[in-house]
């Protein structure tokens, strides 16, 4: 997960593993609708495609959130697995971050004639693939960005 790895030093967090795995699959939803009502994935015939795009981006996302947990744990400088406030906060960051950089990149793309030639799927994977890219930078830089701050204490 990350180079720090606070949580699973002091007792294996499955249970915050597990919540934050929740909320990536909750994220997945409005991304679903979008690529099937929008975007019209199922009227292509790539459906595992669509489906292994979906499974990746839950792993991408939960991956996302631990950093970022880890890295909310040096912030608020608590380290109790019954503190949930880094978790939430975690999930919450990410999945508007996630949202957002999501939706910015179709409305980028779908202004470019030769996004809208693609295949539907094509479609959504290059806007799931950049937004997931993004998120995963910020939330990396953020983690780094904390360590530092712990190796400066």
């Amino acid at each position: 997960m990350s180079s720090l790895n606070i949580q699973w030093t002091r007792g294996k967090p499955f249970g915050i593993l597990a919540l934050l795995t929740g909320f990536a699959i909750l994220t997945q939803i409005p991304m679903i609708y979008h690529a099937q009502m929008v975007i019209q994935v199922l009227k292509s015939g790539y459906l595992p495609a669509y489906i292994v795009i979906i499974v990746a981006a839950v792993f991408i996302i939960t991956n996302a959130e631990m950093v970022l947990y880890e890295a909310l744990l040096i912030r608020l400088r608590s380290y109790d697995l019954k503190d949930y406030r880094a978790p939430f906060l975690s999930s919450s960051i990410i999945s508007i971050l996630y949202f957002v950089t999501y939706f910015v990149v179709f409305a980028i793309a779908n202004g470019l004639e030769l996004f809208g030639l693609q295949d539907p799927v094509a479609q959504y994977a290059i806007c799931q693939m950049i937004s997931l890219i993004i998120i995963m930078v910020l939330a990396f830089w953020y983690n780094k960005k904390q360590t530092k701050v712990l190796e400066l204490l």
